[in-house]
């Protein structure tokens, strides 16, 4: 039986906007399990950075319950909040937000130091996670020395630092041209294989065709899921 890792009921959340309430999220249930490679599809204005944004941790739903790794996030403080944020969850953004001032790894170690991780098992963890996006050879490399899609497998390799359950992807290949988005999509492939679970935001259906299971998001609505070709 698979291990469920994330499950949210009801989830819906409303904004404020000048004496109205405007509905984003209009009763979301979602259930992922551990190890699943997950892609939310929907067009702009569905919901679905909004959703992602929940996933994240990074927003509190209006109503509904959202349990992540066992850890009943209704019940969690700001400060216990960031915690799961930190360690439970990494995230890999359109744009690569690395610090120019740092190298390769560097940056790989911010979430590490953050986390009071042991100087000499940053150094080391950080060499891995670049070995494993393929940046063994990068790993003194500043950002500007290195490609876009490059950059982004930095990113990826900076999201997995503190050993998360969860990588959450938003739009990860949007500023990427189609061939480095294959390299970046086929690595995601390949962690999801060695047991990283992955949640990948997009819109654009051909991007969303490789994960395993598809969900499409349309006016604050989630259809059933439907498993990909590829």
């Amino acid at each position: 039986m698979s291990e469920l890792l994330l499950e949210m009921k009801d989830i819906v959340r409303e904004f404020d906007t000048g004496g109205e309430t405007l509905r984003i999220l209009n009763g979301i249930d979602l259930n992922v399990n551990r190890g699943e490679f997950l892609a939310i599809v929907g067009p702009s204005g569905s919901g679905k950075s909004t959703l992602m944004n929940i996933i994240g941790l990074l927003d509190v739903a209006t109503s509904g319950s959202y349990i992540l790794d066992g850890k009943n996030t209704a019940d969690a403080n700001e400060e216990e909040l960031a915690h799961i944020r930190n360690k439970e969850i990494g995230f890999v953004f359109q744009q690569y937000f690395l610090l120019p001032r740092l190298t390769a790894r560097e940056n790989v170690m911010i979430p590490m130091f953050y986390a009071d991780m042991p100087e000499t098992e940053q150094l080391e963890r950080s060499a891995e996670l670049l070995e494993k996006v393929g940046l063994k050879d990068r790993m003194d490399f500043y950002p500007n020395q290195l490609s876009g899609g490059l950059q982004q497998r930095v990113a990826i390799a900076r999201a997995l630092a503190t050993g998360p359950s969860l990588l959450l992807a938003d739009e990860p290949t949007g500023a990427l041209d189609q061939k480095t988005g294959k390299q970046i999509i086929n690595l995601f492939k390949e962690l999801n294989n060695d047991g990283t679970t992955v949640i990948m935001i997009t819109h654009d259906a051909s991007v969303a065709s490789n994960a395993k299971r598809i969900l499409k998001i349309l006016d604050g609505n989630i259809s059933a899921g439907e498993t990909a070709d590829a």
